[in-house]
């Protein structure tokens, strides 16, 4: 079955399997037979894991079967891959190449800002509670101006929305972006921009996720 697998390179294909079963194996395996066969240059494939630690490894291990060449494979996270994009293209959204990633204590910081000068109390409205707000609708792709066109009769909600709006510029002002940003602004660049779009989509011959159910 994992032959059949790593043989399989025409439509879609699905693996399930247990933890410890052999799914990333079968990967780095399928990665190799595609580049000798010459069915795609190595930077014609994506392959997409959950962690840093993961997606290090995978890389280590597609060099390890491959060769050098395997440095041209596209081995990210998801946000390490948009991260590459943004990088590139990242002044079409208005951001340079050089944009900051902020973490947790930056973010928390920032809003802590955006709540005293909108006069928001952090006993009334914590600042975490507003950035998970934040994060969840970043997860639906509902930008400020969208969040705000649906909290007119929810005081809570039109106060995140306040805050939402001026944290995002705040951000903007600081060629920043958080961590929900990345995969955001990434989907929100290759729906704007068709070149762009068409760019990646005529790269990459072979997109494959390890741990997709995470």
């Amino acid at each position: 079955m994992q032959q059949k697998a790593v043989n399989t390179t025409d439509g879609p294909l699905l693996i399930l399997a247990g933890a410890g079963s052999g799914k990333t194996t079968v990967l780095v395996n399928r990665v190799q037979h595609i580049i000798e066969s010459g069915l795609a240059q190595p930077w014609q494939v994506l392959a997409i894991t959950f962690t840093n630690k993961a997606a290090g490894e995978l890389r280590e291990r597609l060099v390890k079967a491959i060769g050098e060449e395997a440095e041209s494979i596209w081995a990210y996270t998801f946000h390490s891959c948009c991260s590459r994009i943004l990088r590139r293209f990242g002044e079409r959204l208005g951001y340079t190449n050089h944009f900051t990633i902020y973490d947790t204590d930056d973010s928390r910081r920032v809003m802590k800002q955006c709540q005293k000068h909108l006069g928001i109390e952090d006993k009334f409205l914590n600042h975490k509670s507003i950035l998970n707000e934040i994060s969840r609708a970043k997860d639906s792709l509902i930008d400020p101006e969208e969040y705000k066109a649906t909290s007119s009769n929810d005081f809570r909600k039109g106060k995140i929305a306040q805050c939402y709006e001026m944290y995002q510029a705040e951000l903007k002002k600081s060629d920043a972006m958080d961590f929900d940003d990345i995969i955001f602004n990434t989907v929100k660049l290759l729906q704007e921009n068709e070149d762009v779009r068409e760019l990646y989509q005529s790269q990459f011959k072979y997109v494959m996720v390890d741990e997709y159910q995470d």
